[in-house]
């Protein structure tokens, strides 16, 4: 049975070339095993969430309220939120209640902060389970199925266990394909824009070489370099000038020696 639903599920989710086609499945999926609604977070280290093409919150997509999701955003809850950090400590599943009686949690302790997140998630459900996923690179990620009902929720883990381990981790190897696939299309774009001695820039810069090096291998003040190289970082999309480089290497337009 868990062969063929991850079968299935793998073959409509490769149908989705988006997240928010791949989100609406994992929610049908959620609905269809008996859950109330599903949830994830595809990269623990970033706090914002995925949009959707005309910019919608993916979540919202998948049946989350609007308030709650920008809430969620705009109070950085990700960084505190005891789910999350629990993911990045935790290789199995793992059944949590969103009314935690005392105040620890999983045998450790819940600031206020933490114990409101948990609280926030009762108006759409009493608890959920949370499959982490490791991805290479030290990323983290989870997919949650969230449900009613204690006696429930425990009855419903053990029934769909390896169903929803399978089907969470192929929904998040998924979402990593569609986001190195974005980041390809962006960065590809942002290079056709790079114009020749931005990229002869660059290229110095990934040899060491510093601004005033390559002001005077190429016969130009250091503020021009600056310049230059400012401009290639700002059409990459790049956070510093190491990733521009990086970049530029894995698009081919310069070259390590």
């Amino acid at each position: 049975m868990a062969a063929s639903w991850d079968t299935r599920f793998r073959e409509r989710l490769a149908a989705h070339p988006d997240l928010a086609g791949a989100g609406a499945l994992l929610a049908e999926y959620a609905d269809t095993l008996g859950w109330e609604r599903a949830a994830f977070h595809a990269d623990l280290g970033q706090t914002r969430l995925p949009l959707t093409e005309n910019g919608e919150f993916v979540a919202v997509a998948m049946g989350w309220s609007a308030d709650y999701v920008a809430h969620w955003v705009n109070d950085r809850r990700a960084l505190t939120c005891p789910v999350s950090l629990r993911c990045t400590r935790s290789m199995d599943a793992f059944l949590w209640d969103c009314d935690p009686d005392s105040e620890t949690w999983h045998r450790e302790a819940l600031s206020a902060a933490q114990r409101d997140i948990l609280l926030s998630y009762r108006d759409c459900a009493d608890g959920a389970v949370t499959v982490p996923v490791h991805r290479p690179g030290g990323k983290t990620a989870y997919v949650s199925w969230f449900g009613r009902g204690a006696a429930a929720l425990r009855d419903r883990f053990r029934r769909t266990y390896r169903e929803t381990y399978l089907i969470s981790h192929a929904f998040i190897t998924h979402a990593d394909a569609l986001e190195s696939a974005r980041r390809r299309g962006r960065a590809q774009a942002a290079a056709d824009r790079l114009s020749p001695r931005e990229i002869e820039c660059l290229g110095w810069a990934a040899q060491g070489k510093t601004e005033e090096d390559i002001a005077l291998i190429l016969g130009r003040s250091r503020e021009t370099v600056h310049f230059h190289l400012n401009n290639a970082l700002r059409k990459l999309d790049a956070c510093n000038r190491t990733h521009a480089v990086a970049i530029a290497c894995s698009l081919g337009l310069i070259r390590l020696f």
